[in-house]
């Protein structure tokens, strides 16, 4: 039976190779999984994430965890957050990816989640009690310049190339894309005294506390831990531009988002406001964004956006399958509900995008 224990620095080029080889499409390297396993600011000692290592002592599996601190109604918790689980080909006929996940969620935390399930994946951590996350298992995707969008697809099917997920989210058509002139009502006018800006890390770190009204459950953000997950996000955008913009009511700020911006489909990857506010943050958001030119936007679906997508007929489709674990019912129930504010941002260092 395979040894479970922590990650250590020494094992990282072997894991490196392991997860390339597990994980086709992954183009990471040592250095990033040394800085997001072993250098995160939050990472604790010893780290969260762990090995398998078979009887001659070499490591066989591995499983990515990343610690979250959390506020849950004031109270500080710790969650773990799971980016990969891999097992060397020969040795997969063992129970070690069974091991290395029953050893991570019998942990201390007060949770465990991902956004990396694949259906074996699926079936493990629902051995140990774990549940498929099913309000954000879908993505949406608004289409800001039908015209543009729509010529886009026909070019493609025109060249027999192949209409991929970089135009079509989760496969589905947006009706509303037949455009403003047929289907009105999917594009909202936005209201008169909602305006964004772009800020700084600092200025939006300063600005988190205001804006937490009707959120019970969030990751709690520091200036350190934010500006570490801002310069990551930049190394994987290149030369796209991350936006990152505080929203305001008036002279009241009532939410932020950020999105990676690209001139076909833009990817958001937070929007933080209540449900209440919902609406308006994302107004403003997809007013920024077709001021920019992106033809489409798309993000993974959250319950506090419930309301504010509804209106706008998004397009929804099936996409990842994210797990979440808790011993408390009442954590459980409110990770599930839109007093929840977990997001791809959140994530973002366990995604091999």
């Amino acid at each position: 039976m395979a040894l479970i224990r922590p990650l250590e620095r020494e094992d990282l080029e072997q894991v490196t190779r392991m997860v390339a080889t597990g994980l086709p499409g992954w183009s990471r390297d040592t250095t990033v999984l040394t800085r997001n396993l072993i250098d995160h600011p939050w990472t604790e000692r010893p780290p969260r994430a762990l090995v398998a290592v078979g009887g001659n002592g070499a490591v066989i599996g591995s499983l990515g965890a990343q610690t979250r601190r959390i506020c849950f109604d004031g109270r500080k918790l710790k969650a773990v957050c799971v980016s990969h689980l891999v097992v060397d080909p020969a040795h997969r006929g063992g129970a070690a990816g069974a091991l290395l996940v029953r050893a991570l969620l019998a942990g201390e935390q007060d949770f465990t989640f991902t956004d990396s399930g694949t259906p074996e994946v699926v079936r493990i951590w629902r051995m140990f009690g774990a549940h498929l996350d099913h309000t954000r298992c879908s993505d949406w995707t608004l289409v800001l310049r039908p015209g543009r969008w729509l010529g886009t697809i026909a070019a493609s099917a025109w060249s027999r190339r192949r209409v991929t997920l970089d135009l079509l989210p989760g496969a589905a058509v947006p009706v509303h894309a037949a455009g403003r002139q047929l289907f009105s009502r999917a594009f909202p006018a936005p209201e008169s005294e909602i305006f964004g800006e772009d800020v700084s890390v600092a200025r939006l770190s300063a600005a988190l506390p205001s804006l937490q009204d009707g959120i019970r459950l969030r990751v709690d953000y520091d200036g350190e831990s934010l500006e570490w997950v801002f310069d990551y996000l930049a190394q994987l955008a290149g030369s796209e531009a991350v936006v990152r913009r505080l929203v305001h009511r008036g002279a009241r700020p009532i939410g932020w988002y950020a999105y990676l911006h690209r001139p076909k489909l833009s990817r958001v990857l937070a929007i933080g406001a209540s449900a209440r506010e919902a609406a308006a943050v994302l107004g403003e958001l997809v007013e920024d964004a077709r001021h920019r030119g992106t033809a489409a936007l798309t993000g993974r679906f959250e319950p506090h956006l419930h309301e504010a997508l509804r209106e706008r007929y998004p397009a929804l489709g099936l996409a990842q399958r994210p797990l979440v674990h808790a011993r408390d019912p009442e954590l459980l129930a409110t990770l599930g509900s839109s007093a929840a504010l977990l997001t791809e941002m959140d994530l973002i260092d366990t995604e091999s995008w």
